[in-house]
Parts: structure tokens; C-alpha cells; sequence
């Protein structure tokens, strides 16, 4: 069985991996309110982008999902630990289909699967 002190950085890890995949999601709710901008246009328009209300609030999002980061790699190698982002995929992956009627293609769900495994022999045989 798990101490606590095994189990509580990997509840904190999901929960920065979450909050980063909300982020990217509502960056893009916003941008799709927001409309069609360009490299070159997003500069005079970066602070109107900023703070409509989705975007801003992905960016708190991303704040707060940094700092429990911290907290996670403060316990864990970065090479232990950092693979783990790559959930934030298949969850944004889920929040395109569920909430942006974005296709769920087979390419995404076998790429959601590699990940999965490769998360699945991290999780057995990565960490010394």
C-alpha cells in the first residue's frame, strides 16, 4: 500500500495537469469568441485578447497549475514526472469532443492509448 506521502504528489500532479488542460481549453472557447487573428495582428490586439474573460481566465488556469508544479517536481525527477503532462492531451482532447464538437477521430484515439500506455510503463518502471 501507498503512504500518503506517495499517493498526495500524484493527486497534486493530476490536478496541475487538469488545470493546464482547462487553460488550453478555454484559450480556445476564447478564441473562438474573440475571432481570427494573425501573427502579426495579435500584437495590436493582444490586450483586448487578454482579457476576454475565457482567455483570462485560462491564464489563471496556467498560474495556478504551475505553482502546484512546483510542488510536484519538488518530490519527483523532472524525468519521472514531467511525462505526465503529456495527459493534458488526452484531456484536451475529451474537451474538444465533449464541449467544442470537435471530431474524435481513430488517429486520436490511438495516439490517446500510446499515451495512456506510455503513462502505464512510466507509472510501473520509471521511477527509481
Amino acid at each position: 500500500m501507498s503512504s500518503i506521502s506517495e499517493v498526495r504528489p500524484l493527486v497534486i500532479a493530476l490536478f496541475s495537469i487538469v488545470l493546464g488542460a482547462t487553460g488550453q481549453f478555454l484559450f480556445r472557447l476564447g478564441m473562438v469568441e474573440y475571432g481570427k487573428v494573425s501573427v502579426t495582428g495579435i500584437w495590436r490586439q493582444l490586450g483586448s485578447i487578454i482579457f476576454t474573460p475565457a482567455i483570462f481566465t485560462g491564464f489563471a488556469c496556467f498560474g495556478v497549475s504551475s505553482i502546484l508544479w512546483l510542488v510536484v517536481i519538488s518530490r519527483w525527477e523532472l524525468s519521472y514526472a514531467y511525462p505526465l503532462v503529456s495527459l493534458g492531451y488526452v484531456i484536451a482532447i475529451m474537451y474538444g469532443t465533449l464541449f467544442l464538437q470537435e471530431d474524435l477521430t481513430l488517429p486520436k484515439v490511438f495516439g490517446c492509448l500510446l499515451i495512456l500506455a506510455g503513462m502505464s510503463v512510466l507509472g510501473l518502471w520509471g521511477q527509481t
